[in-house]
């Protein structure tokens, strides 16, 4: 069988098996596409791209939420609280710490920092460390905000009110207008899981999903017509100092927005088809394995992106059947590199994993 787990909840897996899919396609549009359309940046503008980016991130950064109140509602004395954050934290920053000394390596060894001096190699050093996977790292910080939150401010309505306010004033560099951005979206994900209970007994039935899915696919797909080069984190920011205030924060709620209603709909979407499929399927099963992956071919693709599909992609022209072709490929040998990673103790930290002990 391709996917095992019964005590699993399929749906989420299957919603990280959709999102990473969509995060190597993304990579590949941006870096397999050739030379000149890297250079100049292109992929901004390209329409699928830009689709993509209205709302595969924040429901990956919800899934990363939901799956965080399993681990923090298991933790049941201070012991195992202190034990679950260390966990954590070494899995979101031990593959940001490892891999990017064996990325410079790799770069000094084909001819690289030819003139860097100590001093440069260092700097290069630390700030790639913060930046690589920025992912990770915005999954590590809201796990960290929501448990201070949980466990010593009885998750307080007027502290989180604070908190996204003062986004609005505080740096953008260093990723942190991506933390920032994903923040809101990990918190959705963790309060839909926590607060389960409150739902009808028995769930939502599939007519009542049917009519919501429909209503937020509207609502989404009218909203993701307008995203353009300037709805893109990367280069608006979150921060309101120093801009067109009205302006930005029109940016900011607007990729709200179509980032909730994406999660919305993609979550209505792949359940009604789960339920309809009753999890049989080779598609729903094969995104759930693949779900249950993310994290090392999150981390594998994004290398193979840059030091081998940019490579050997410099004279293409931009095309989505090529990018299809080099998802498909890059996906299997992602999935291949990170499950033999992943078996070893020696790598499978920097593939997200932990090598479980025989029982």
């Amino acid at each position: 069988m391709i996917y095992k787990k019964e005590n699993r909840d399929i749906l989420a897996d299957v919603l990280k098996g959709f999102g990473i899919i969509l995060v190597v396609l993304g990579h590949c549009i941006q870096t397999g596409s050739g030379s000149g359309f890297l250079e100049n940046a292109a992929y901004f503008d390209d329409k699928l791209y830009q689709f993509i980016y209205t709302f595969h991130m924040p429901l990956f950064m919800a899934v990363s939420g939901y799956y965080a109140w399993n681990s923090i509602n298991r933790a049941a004395s201070m012991q195992d609280i202190k034990k679950m954050i260390k966990k954590k934290c070494a899995c979101m920053i031990v593959p940001n710490v490892a891999w990017k000394p064996l990325e410079m390596a790799y770069i000094a060894s084909t001819g690289g920092y030819m003139h860097y001096n100590f001093e440069m190699l260092c700097k290069e050093l630390f700030i790639g460390i913060l930046t690589n996977f920025w992912f990770l790292w915005a999954v590590l910080y809201a796990f960290l905000i929501v448990c201070l939150m949980h466990y010593r401010l009885k998750d307080s309505a007027w502290i989180y009110a604070l908190i996204f306010t003062a986004m609005f004033f505080t740096p953008d560099g260093l990723g942190l207008n991506a933390y920032k951005y994903m923040l809101p979206y990990y918190l959705i994900g963790f309060y839909v899981n926590k607060n389960r209970s409150l739902l009808p007994v028995g769930g939502i039935n599939q007519g009542k999903k049917m009519l919501a899915a429909f209503f937020c696919g509207i609502v989404f797909f009218a909203l993701a017509s307008f995203f353009n080069r300037d709805s893109f984190i990367y280069l608006t920011g979150y921060k309101l100092i120093g801009k067109d205030c009205a302006a930005q924060l029109g940016i900011d709620i607007y990729r709200f927005a179509v980032g909730l209603f994406g999660i919305a709909f993609w979550s209505l979407f792949w359940s009604i088809l789960i339920n309809m499929c009753q999890k049989r399927t080779i598609v729903i099963r094969l995104l759930a394995y693949i779900g249950m992956r993310g994290m090392g071919i999150y981390i594998i693709s994004s290398l193979l992106a840059t030091y081998l599909l940019h490579p050997a992609t410099l004279g293409f022209k931009p095309g989505y059947a090529v990018n299809l072709a080099e998802t498909a490929a890059l996906l299997a040998l992602s999935l291949a590199i990170a499950g033999i990673m992943g078996r070893s103790k020696w790598t499978c930290r920097l593939v997200g994993r932990k090598l479980r002990k025989p029982d």
